[in-house]
């Protein structure tokens, strides 16, 4: 059965809102099925309170985030997913909701499990609730399913709609601001209008007609399958294990890791999609796999699902459990930068790659540092890197690889994200880029190279248990659409990939990608004869457009969530 937005889904009596202060609005709970709602929404088992953003009290837009969320039979939230018209209300709401719990459904006295959504509204202070004069309130909205996407890559999918209310602020005329808006998308746009509500604009006291302007967030249509799909359900959670050689910095980190959950219940190919500080990546992968679940369901057969999980890591007895490892410096005049590319709020670090150091030159002990400036987008996205200087072509071509897998929250004005330009330095020396085992290995070949084996003297191939896809290099883009490379690693006794030099390649840049997604690989650990051992062997790389991503993943879901289908 397909879904679609539809009376059935934002059945009447669904939409209605509760206010808990003059600007945010929680709605109530939405059921997101297509199979009848139970006797008993899930609800709440407290309010949601998040904050209004500070950088939006005196804007006069209307914003809003809506929250998709599965919720089983006990009450546990497995797929939550934010979306927003602006990036503070996300932020806020997120925050809000590390607490929030919620009661499962209930059908003839018996909990079951579904999906739902709640829209959490942000009005401007001119559409207060109390006072003589007012601009109209927004009360309730819905999803807009749109395809194909609205508005450019790199660009957020929210289209600016031109409102006409009557006195008793129902819409009487939609007309887009996007002149570029095709026939279809305006129509899905229109349906979702149907379902929002406004309190009436007010003029001494009375109610007006007005008009207003106001942002739709565009979704992706849901797949047929979703309806179908129960998702697995966690029955235990290997908490991480804090890296020893980390405590003496005190600080924080976010690991956000996408894994398989098959049949059986097992996690399997767990990879690190963004981080904002890598060294606490390994052991977030060590814990992931560790965790049991009950599987996920198709039709009612057991199934593989992918999953996407943060992985948090506090330092006990820091406040606020440690600080951020990257910041961003607001430092310089912005009146040399051209308008579009002037901000109010900086972006910060979402995700951060740690470039390989070459292994050539690492092994030679050559020293240097590299220089890049890189244009990151609305989204947050890198979209274009140049190396500015680099003491070797070698350390910009690497910093330059890392760079594009870079994520963060987008530079804001007057509210709006906007794109912005950031210079990174990177030093390349073992100070600055450590690595003790990486240094044990290249010691182990200079002095006793007979104990690095080739994979051929294992008793069965290399078993693969973490593959990180390569990205396909943005300085390529319009000129290839494929590309292989091969590289040459050493795999340790834990099974994890070291050492990544380039022995092949149909272009420098698919090398250099190559070698930055294959260091983050994991195997199973090789044996000969029972003993774990250091194996050589190389892995081929292909690069396609049609499969290989050329930006990072989308920014995480606060919980276990399930990836795009």
């Amino acid at each position: 059965m397909k879904i679609t937005p539809c009376a059935a889904l934002f059945g009447a009596g669904l939409l209605a809102s509760v206010a808990l202060a003059q600007d945010v609005t929680v709605g109530e709970v939405v059921w997101f099925e297509t199979a009848p709602p139970p006797t008993t929404l899930p609800q709440p088992r407290h309010r949601l309170r998040p904050d209004y953003p500070k950088e939006m009290r005196e804007s006069s837009e209307f914003g809003y985030v809506i929250i998709a969320d599965f919720v089983d039979s006990a009450g546990k939230r497995l797929s939550m997913v934010f979306s927003g018209t602006h990036p503070p209300l996300q932020r806020e709401v997120s925050a809000a909701m590390s607490d929030w719990e919620l009661k499962p459904g209930m059908q003839d006295g018996k909990p079951v499990n579904g999906r739902i959504w709640v829209p959490v509204i942000f009005n401007p202070k001119s559409a207060a609730a109390k006072g003589s004069d007012a601009t109209p309130r927004l009360l309730a909205v819905a999803p807009a399913f749109v395809a194909p996407r609205p508005t450019p890559d790199g660009v957020p999918p929210v289209i600016h709609m031109k409102l006409s209310l009557d006195a008793s602020g129902a819409i009487t005329r939609a007309v887009p601001q996007e002149a570029s808006l095709k026939p279809a998308a305006l129509e899905a746009i229109q349906a979702s209008l149907r379902n929002w509500r406004f309190a009436p604009a007010r003029k001494d006291g009375q109610a007006v007609a007005a008009e207003v302007t106001v942002p739709v967030l565009c979704e992706p249509p849901l797949k047929d399958e979703v309806s179908h799909q129960t998702p697995p359900k966690v029955i235990s959670r290997t908490p991480p294990e804090y890296p020893f050689s980390m405590r003496r910095y005190g600080l924080g980190g976010h690991v956000v890791v996408e894994f398989e959950v098959n049949p059986q219940g097992k996690v399997q190919n767990a990879v690190v999609t963004s981080s904002d500080n890598p060294a606490f990546d390994d052991s977030a992968i060590r814990a992931v796999r560790q965790w049991v679940f009950e599987p996920g369901r198709q039709d009612g057969e057991p199934n593989t699902q992918k999953l996407r999980s943060p992985v948090i890591f506090q330092l006990a007895g820091v406040p606020g459990g440690g600080d951020s490892a990257f910041r961003v410096s607001t430092r310089g005049d912005q009146s040399k930068l051209p308008p579009e590319l002037r901000f109010d709020t900086p972006p910060s670090f979402r995700g951060v790659v740690i470039p390989v150091y070459p292994y050539e030159l690492r092994r030679d002990g050559i020293r240097g540092k590299a220089r890049v400036t890189a244009l990151i987008n609305q989204r947050g996205r890198v979209s274009a890197v140049k190396v500015q200087e680099a003491d070797r072509p070698e350390f910009g071509l690497a910093l330059a690889t890392a760079m594009e897998g870079f994520t963060f929250a987008p530079a804001l004005k007057d509210s709006h994200p906007v794109q912005h330009l950031m210079a990174f330095e990177q030093n390349f020396s073992a100070r600055d880029l450590p690595d003790d085992v990486g240094d044990d290995l290249l010691s182990l070949e200079k002095r006793h190279p007979e104990r690095i084996l080739d994979d051929h003297a294992l008793a069965a191939p290399l078993k693969p248990l973490s593959q990180a896809r390569a990205r396909f290099p943005k300085s390529l883009l319009g000129t290839l659409d494929h590309g292989e490379a091969v590289v040459e690693v050493l795999i340790d006794e834990d099974g994890r990939v070291r050492l990544p030099r380039v022995v092949s390649a149909s272009d420098p840049a698919f090398g250099y990608a190559a070698v930055q997604s294959v260091s983050s690989w994991w195997f199973e650990p090789p044996k000969v004869a029972g003993k774990f051992v250091v194996v050589r062997t190389r892995l081929p790389v292909t690069f396609d457009l049609k499969t290989t991503p050329a930006e990072a993943n989308p920014a995480p879901a606060p919980d276990a969530t399930p990836a795009a289908p």
